[in-house]
């Protein structure tokens, strides 16, 4: 095989082939001198055994010894650029008519000129060089590119085993992706919490491909795991930020934006990080509201501080994510599209905007490629229905076996005002004795009867201050205020676990450090209470067997029944 590397000059190797002895001996010398290793070669067989054995690098002939077919049969045995210099006695037509199509180089005439023949050879040589450094990085380009079309078959792969594995198909969230690679670097994860809470992330990360999928992986492997556990939306944002912190260079980040809809409050929570603006679109009254980032991107500072913002809404209520893909959309003439157009595509078409913006996206850019990925996200705001409670993914039904077992878990207030015990103690729940089948209604029979225990009795908040959806808002607020304030406090859960005839039996007991609530007074039937708050006790009351108050409220038993499937 020919070697494909810029050879210096006293090495290269030259065949000469000439009829004429006296001029042999005289060419054949001048290479010598010039330091080239020179052969001669008396027929066109020979020559093509020097090819073949790659040791021919430019090739010196006397016009009578070979046609112009046979110097292009030797060209291409090389495989590679052969550099030809021919010997002749005039340069006329004849001769250039006899040699066209062979591609010959240089011709020179005898008696041969020693300086312009080296002149001549060291031209070609340089061009032959010239090809094999192009050959060699077309080469390079072509593994180039077939390592990057393995990246992105496995980027896919990662992506649908990773991502949409747990992906929540409900029909309040419409995507429209339209990437500009194979693996783009926006994501999109739904899922929904124990007390079916629907936890939305949008993300645009910096590159495609490999590297955006392999950073794909653990934001998705966060949000999905913590959703599932029940853990806040702030957290679960914290916790992809410092990951990400962690294990990303320093010139790739995450833009995203967390969204969280809460049927209880009927409220829409978002935490904003690097994407562009996003617009809540109320069709009940024609309203538009841009919603505007309020923090960095994720990824850029170990920790941060994440400003929410938060909305009251009805299923009236359209929310339109965008990543930057959308607003920087080009027409022919390199106008952005912007977004007054974006405004105009999704107000005037209620419950249509993702087509309407689709349609004129594409009206805009008239099949035009794009510089970035674009990708629009829908969600209908509709908390009174809540149409994803029914639409989770069935728990794999396994048996599983009743264990006699107890387990006392204990927080102070300085604990409570910076870890949710909830997903905690749950979560050991679901370890010891595996409910997976159980878990939404155990995590509900628990956070209800921390929050009265929280609330009420170490906060002494009052649960009236929520019967408007800004009262909810105002309720929270004072719960941190106080949280941060307070600095005596406990509250205390104590598990029990039996095995019965047809399953087991939990038993939980909550108490609390503070002066209790006035339990009896918040008995009210669910379905004749449509404020947001007062329906906790009568929920957990359904779930379980047995709720029993003990004193001021501060005392509460509870005893959740499961029964083995048949």
């Amino acid at each position: 095989m020919i070697n494909q590397n810029p050879l210096p000059q006293e090495s290269a190797s030259i065949v000469l082939v000439e009829n004429e002895h006296s001029c042999q001996e005289s060419v054949q010398g001048m290479l010598s001198s010039a330091g080239y290793h020179c052969r001669l070669a008396d027929s066109v067989n020979q020559i093509l055994e020097y090819t073949l054995a790659g040791t021919l690098d430019l090739l010196v002939l006397g016009t009578q010894v070979c046609s112009c077919d046979e110097v292009k049969a030797i060209r291409a045995a090389m495989k590679s650029y052969l550099p030809v210099v021919v010997i002749c006695d005039n340069i006329d037509d004849a001769l250039l008519d006899r040699f066209e199509g062979a591609g010959i180089d240089s011709y020179i005439t005898r008696p041969v000129n020693g300086r312009l023949l080296l002149s001549k050879i060291q031209s070609s040589l340089k061009l032959r060089r010239l090809h094999l450094h192009e050959v060699e990085q077309r080469e390079q380009l072509q593994n180039y590119q077939q390592r990057m079309d393995i990246e992105q078959e496995v980027a896919v792969r990662i992506f649908d085993n990773v991502l949409k594995r747990h992906f929540l198909e409900t029909d309040v969230v419409k995507s429209v992706l339209s990437p500009t690679a194979l693996f783009n670097g926006d994501l999109l994860l739904v899922a929904k919490t124990p007390d079916d809470h629907l936890y939305l992330l949008l993300g645009d990360f910096t590159g495609h491909g490999l590297s955006a999928s392999v950073a794909a992986t653990p934001t998705a492997e966060v949000f999905y795991g913590m959703t599932q556990k029940g853990f806040t939306l702030p957290d679960i944002v914290r916790e992809i930020n410092g990951k990400l912190h962690k294990m990303l260079p320093a010139n790739m980040f995450l833009a995203a934006t967390a969204v969280a809809l809460y049927p209880d409050s009927k409220t829409l929570n978002l935490i904003t990080c690097g994407l562009p603006e996003h617009f809540l679109v109320n069709h009940a009254d024609g309203s538009c509201k841009a919603i505007k980032s309020k923090n960095i991107p994720l990824g850029i500072q170990e920790d941060i501080e994440l400003e929410e913002q938060n909305y009251s809404v009805s299923r009236h209520h359209y929310l339109y994510l965008l990543t930057d893909g959308v607003f920087d959309a080009e027409n022919g003439h390199g106008e952005c599209f912007g977004s007054e157009r974006v405004i105009e595509a999704i107000s005037g078409h209620p419950g249509k905007g993702l087509e309407s913006l689709q349609s004129r996206l594409a009206e805009y850019s008239q099949g035009l490629s794009q510089k970035d990925d674009i990708t629009i996200v829908k969600i209908i705001c509709d908390v009174e229905n809540v149409p994803w409670r029914d639409n989770s993914a069935q728990q794999a039904k396994r048996t599983v076996q009743a264990l006699h077992w107890k387990n006392m878990m204990e927080f102070g207030i300085d604990t409570l005002a910076v870890v949710n015990p909830i997903p905690i103690m749950v979560n050991a729940l679901m370890e010891i004795q595996g409910l997976q089948q159980h878990r939404q209604a155990i995590f509900l029979i628990v956070s209800e009867l921390f929050a009265n225990a929280l609330d009420h009795g170490l906060l002494e908040l009052d649960s009236a201050i929520k019967d408007t959806p800004e009262g909810f808002m105002r309720f929270y607020q004072l719960k941190e205020e106080r949280l941060q304030s307070r600095r005596q406090g406990l509250i205390r859960f104590l598990f029990a676990h039996k095995p019965t005839r047809r399953g087991g039996q939990l038993t939980i007991k909550v108490v609390d450090s503070g002066c209790g609530f006035d339990w009896r007074q918040r008995r009210q039937e669910l379905d004749c209470n449509s404020g947001f708050c007062g329906r906790g006790i009568k929920l957990v009351e359904t779930l379980c067997s047995r709720l029993t108050f003990h004193g001021s409220g501060n005392r509460v038993t509870a005893v959740f029944d499961w029964q083995t499937e048949a």
